[in-house]
């Protein structure tokens, strides 16, 4: 059985940096999985994003990654 995607079960912001989190179905049951960005403009004014992170980025990045670990943990079957 091949794993079927979800939809966003919840995200995270810290600053510029964001996790967002999905919920996955698999052969064994649903699962989540994580994935991290950070939005920024280019030199012409238009939104993109990035899955790159600068040295002043990285505190950020630490904590939503905690907070995506313990919402993950906590929604998790044992």
């Amino acid at each position: 059985m091949a794993t079927t995607y979800r939809k966003q079960a919840t995200a995270f912001r810290c600053g510029n940096v964001n996790a967002a989190i999905w919920e996955n179905t698999g052969e064994n049951g649903p699962f989540f999985s994580v994935s991290f960005s950070r939005p920024y403009k280019d030199v012409e004014g238009n939104w993109k994003v990035s899955s790159s992170y600068g040295l002043n980025d990285l505190d950020a990045l630490s904590f939503v990654t905690e907070m995506a670990k313990d919402w993950v943990r906590g929604h998790s079957r044992p």
